[in-house]
């Protein structure tokens, strides 16, 4: 058996049951814990997973090979009294015998310029970046670690939190938030709503604002609950089969508080299962 494989295995009886909540808040039904949150905490898999997947978003980039190169340039050599800084040939204009295309003049090309065949894009197993995305469910799970993150949660709300299917439906954002308010997580978006001024030349480049992390809504299907969250500071929706370290460890930084829907929650162990087969 494998690695990955023993991760997800246990012994089916007696597994704890949680609760599933209605769009009102109230326990309806309870259902069994997935295995996959008996998984030990890897959080040095988990940032390795981070940064080698947040290579895959980058954009290559890089200074144009004729950069620099549009004049005639020549070098006087030694005898003239003058540096032998290749030259602009021709006559008549500002430009006639001035420094070009080596990087101490001006309008040459860059010394340094970045290319754009340079390799930013990182590899990774298939087995690290399973065992990651696992650990990070799993860590999901556990309140201290959670709140360590910063995540105001309250004392009375269990993790993880399990919702209806419903809530696949909510289509307004005015639903959402009241949703999550009587949830008890008025403080956690107000938290969201702040913004801080970045420090650095960020600023002048159109992210002059940084904004905090705040919940993750996973469920099967998307119904208008995309739409609805996209409205709110720090709440995110993702679907299952798209679910990655880069949802859950927003920052290299694991355990972000996740809302579960109910039909999510249950294929959690059978869909990495067949990943893992």
């Amino acid at each position: 058996m494998s690695v990955t494989s023993s991760l997800l295995t246990s012994q089916k009886e007696g597994r704890p049951k949680i609760p599933v909540l209605s769009l009102e808040c109230k326990e309806v039904e309870f259902v069994e814990l997935p295995r996959v949150f008996d998984t030990p905490p890897r959080e040095d898999l988990i940032k390795r997973a981070y940064i080698h997947l947040m290579t895959h978003t980058l954009q290559p980039k890089g200074a144009s090979k004729v950069s620099a190169h549009k004049y005639s340039v020549e070098s006087w050599g030694a005898g003239y009294g003058m540096a032998r800084i290749s030259r602009i040939k021709g006559g008549g204009t500002g430009k006639a015998m001035a420094g070009g295309f080596v990087p101490s003049a001006v309008g040459g090309r860059a010394t340094h310029p970045p290319k754009p065949e340079k390799k930013i894009y990182k590899k990774l197993n298939k087995k690290e970046r399973l065992i990651a995305l696992i650990s990070a469910i799993a860590l999901t799970a556990i309140p201290d670690v959670v709140r360590s993150r910063g995540h105001k949660l309250p004392d009375k709300l269990k993790l993880p939190i399990v919702v209806t299917d419903d809530i696949e439906s909510i289509s307004k954002t005015k639903e959402l938030r009241e949703f999550l308010e009587q949830l008890g997580l008025r403080e956690e978006l107000k938290r969201c709503e702040e913004k801080k001024v970045r420090a650095g030349k960020g600023k002048m480049r159109g992210r002059r604002y940084k904004h905090r992390i705040g919940p993750l809504i996973v469920c099967m299907n998307d119904k208008g609950i995309k739409k609805a969250a996209s409205n709110i500071p720090g709440v995110h929706f993702t679907k299952l089969s798209e679910l990655s370290v880069l949802h859950l460890a927003p920052g290299a930084r694991p355990a972000r508080l996740t809302i579960w829907s109910k039909s999510a929650l249950i294929s959690l162990d059978s869909k990495l299962e067949k990943i893992l087969a």
